[in-house]
C-alpha cells in the first residue's frame, strides 16, 4: 500500500507541473477596485467569476463542486469606499441554509499573499502558511458548509488594521448571502465565523462592529468561534520583539500606515536610517519569509533597535491615537458583539499574552454582550493551541449549525489544553481522513468523511495527549528560553515519567486486541 500510495504523490507532482500556474493578484485586473465603486452598495457584488484554477487543500488539489472568487464592494477603516475579493466554495453536498465564513491567517502587507490567490492551485508556496489551513476549511465543507473566505486585509493589504478587516468580513458575508442567484446560498442561511491568529483579530472586529456597520445580518449568524486572539497590536508588538516572531512587527507595522500613509512620515524619521531598507522589504513578504527575514531581530530593544525611539515610539501622540483606535474591545462606544462568541486561547500565549482576549472578554461582558464562552489551556502557547485548540472552536462551531443553544452570559473555564473541551476529539479524525482522502481524488462532501462522535479509545487518546502536553508545558518560542522547556516546565521529570500516560494508553489498546493506529484512523484491528 505504502509503495502505491508514494507513487500517486510522484505522479501527482509530476502532472501538476504542466498545470497552468495563477496569475498573482497584483497583476490580475479582476481585483482592481472601479472607478464607480461609489456606485455600490456595502456587500453588492461587483464582479464574479469561476476561480481561474482549481482549488486545493494543503499543497494538493482540492475537488469541491463549485468556486467562484466575487469582488464585493466594501469600506477601509475610515468609510472609504473600497473593494475586496471572497472565495465562496461549494461542497457536493451543500446545504443551501449553512454558510461558514473562514478567515485565514494571512499576516502579510502584500497583495500576493492574499488568501483567494493562496486557494489556488499552483499559487505560490510563499502562501504556504495560508494553505495549512485549507484543510479545515475542507472540514467544513464536508459538513456541506458552503464556505467564504475574505481578502479582509483589502486592496492596501492592511495587515492588522482591525475596521478594514473587520468591514470586509461583514461584507464578504453579506455577499455571500445574495449570491443564491449563482451559488444557490439561501439569503437567510444561518452563517457561522471562524478566524485563528491574524484570522481571528478580523472575527473579532466583525463580531464587533456587526450592531452597527451590518445590523440586518445579526439574525443569520449563529455565532463566532475565535483563537489565538490578538486584541491589542500594541501589545503584540512589544512581546514579539527579538523573539522567533519578531517579523509579524514589520509586516504589522506596514500594513497598519498603509491605510495611515498621511502618517507615514512619523514611521519613517523614527526608523534607524540605516535599517529602513530592510525594514521595508517586509510590503513584500509573505508571512513565512517575513518571520525568516527578521528572526530574532531588535525593533524597540536592544543595542541597534530599529526604532531610534525603541518602546516610546508608541506613546508619539499621534502614534497613540493611531493604536488606540485599532485596538478592539477598547471602549464600549466602538461596539460591543451581539452575537454568540467562543474564545479558545493558550495561557502561555507568547503573541497575543492571555491577558488580550480576558481584557476584551471582561470588558464585553460588562457592556452586555449575550453569550461568550471562553476556554483557556493552561499548558499551550500560540502554536501549540492552533493543534490542540482547533477542535474544540470547530465543535462548537457545529453546536451552533445543529441548532444547540450557546450560553447565556459569559463564563470562563480553565483546561489542561482544549482537546479536554467536549466533542473536540471528532474534527480531528474528520480533517485527517479528509485529507488523506482528497490526495486520492475524493469529491468534497460526497467521498469524504462526516465524523461528529468518535470511539472512547480516541476520547481516552486525546485525553492522554492532553495531560501529556500538561505535563511537559508549552514549546518556548523566544530566544532567551531555549531551556527553559526542561528547566522549568519538565523539572527533574525523567522522559519515561512523561511518556508513561501514553505508554500505559498502548498498553491497554494492545490487551483488548486492538492497534493503537488503527483505531486512531478509525478502524480497529484486532491484533
Amino acid at each position: 500500500m505504502l509503495p502505491q500510495f508514494l507513487t500517486i504523490l510522484l505522479w501527482s507532482a509530476f502532472a501538476s507541473a504542466f498545470l497552468t500556474k495563477p496569475v498573482a493578484p497584483s497583476d490580475d485586473s479582476f481585483y482592481e477596485v472601479p472607478q464607480n465603486i461609489s456606485d455600490y452598495e456595502n456587500g453588492d457584488i461587483i464582479n464574479v467569476r469561476n476561480t481561474p484554477v482549481q482549488v486545493r487543500s494543503f499543497i494538493f488539489p482540492m475537488e469541491v463542486k463549485n468556486s467562484w472568487q466575487v469582488l464585493v464592494r466594501s469600506e477601509d477603516s475610515f468609510g472609504n469606499p473600497n473593494a475586496i475579493v471572497a472565495t465562496i466554495l461549494e461542497p457536493y453536498n451543500a446545504i443551501p441554509s449553512k454558510v461558514w465564513s473562514y478567515q485565514i491567517w494571512e499576516d502579510a502587507n502584500d497583495l500576493d499573499c492574499a488568501p483567494s490567490y493562496a486557494l489556488l492551485f499552483k499559487a505560490s508556496y510563499d502562501t504556504i502558511s495560508s494553505q495549512t489551513e485549507i484543510p479545515i476549511i475542507q472540514y467544513g465543507l464536508s459538513k456541506g458548509w458552503y464556505v467564504v473566505v475574505p481578502d479582509y486585509e483589502g486592496p492596501k493589504s492592511a495587515f492588522t488594521m482591525g475596521r478594514q478587516s473587520g468591514h470586509a468580513v461583514l461584507d464578504g458575508i453579506r455577499a455571500a448571502l445574495s449570491s443564491g442567484y449563482f451559488t444557490g446560498i439561501n439569503r437567510d442561511a444561518n452563517v457561522g465565523l471562524y478566524g485563528y491568529s491574524g484570522g481571528a483579530l478580523a472575527t473579532g472586529w466583525a463580531a464587533q462592529i456587526q450592531p452597527s456597520y451590518a445590523p440586518e445580518i445579526k439574525d443569520n449568524i449563529i455565532g463566532a468561534a475565535i483563537g489565538g486572539w490578538v486584541t491589542n497590536v500594541t501589545n503584540t508588538a512589544i512581546v514579539c520583539d527579538g523573539t522567533l516572531f519578531s517579523g509579524l512587527i514589520a509586516s504589522g507595522l506596514n500594513g497598519i500606515y498603509s491605510e495611515n500613509s498621511q502618517y507615514k512620515e512619523v514611521l519613517d524619521r523614527n526608523l534607524d536610517a540605516s535599517k529602513k531598507a530592510d525594514f521595508y522589504k517586509a510590503k513584500s513578504l509573505c508571512v513565512v519569509n517575513s518571520v525568516i527575514s527578521y528572526l530574532f531581530q531588535n525593533f524597540f530593544s536592544g543595542i541597534t533597535p530599529y526604532f531610534i525611539t525603541g518602546k516610546d515610539y508608541f506613546n508619539i501622540p499621534i502614534n497613540q491615537e493611531i493604536f488606540g483606535n485599532n485596538t478592539a474591545a477598547l471602549r464600549k462606544e466602538d461596539g460591543v458583539p451581539e452575537i454568540p462568541l467562543f474564545v479558545f486561547h493558550g495561557q502561555d500565549d507568547e503573541i497575543a499574552p492571555v491577558e488580550q482576549p480576558t481584557r476584551a472578554f471582561e470588558n464585553f461582558c460588562s457592556w452586555g454582550a449575550p453569550s461568550i464562552e471562553m476556554s483557556v489551556a493552561a499548558s499551550t502557547g500560540h502554536i501549540l493551541e492552533i493543534l490542540l485548540g482547533t477542535g474544540a472552536g470547530l465543535a462548537w462551531l457545529e453546536k451552533r449549525f445543529d441548532g444547540n443553544l450557546p450560553i447565556e452570559g459569559c463564563s470562563k473555564t480553565v483546561r489542561t489544553t482544549n482537546l479536554e473541551y467536549p466533542g473536540a476529539d471528532a474534527p480531528y479524525l474528520q480533517i485527517l481522513e479528509d485529507y488523506i482522502e482528497g490526495l486520492f481524488g475524493a469529491k468534497v462532501g460526497l467521498d469524504t468523511s462526516d465524523i461528529s462522535n468518535t470511539s472512547w479509545l480516541v476520547k481516552v487518546l486525546a485525553y492522554a495527549i492532553s495531560k501529556f502536553v500538561g505535563l511537559i508545558g508549552p514549546i518556548p518560542f523566544k530566544r532567551d528560553g531555549a531551556a527553559m522547556l526542561l528547566s522549568e516546565k519538565a523539572g527533574n521529570r525523567t522522559v519515561d515519567e512523561m511518556y508513561k500516560g501514553l505508554s500505559d494508553l498502548r498498553k491497554l489498546m494492545e490487551a483488548q486486541g486492538m492497534d493503537p493506529l488503527s483505531v486512531l484512523m478509525g478502524t480497529t484491528i484486532t491484533l
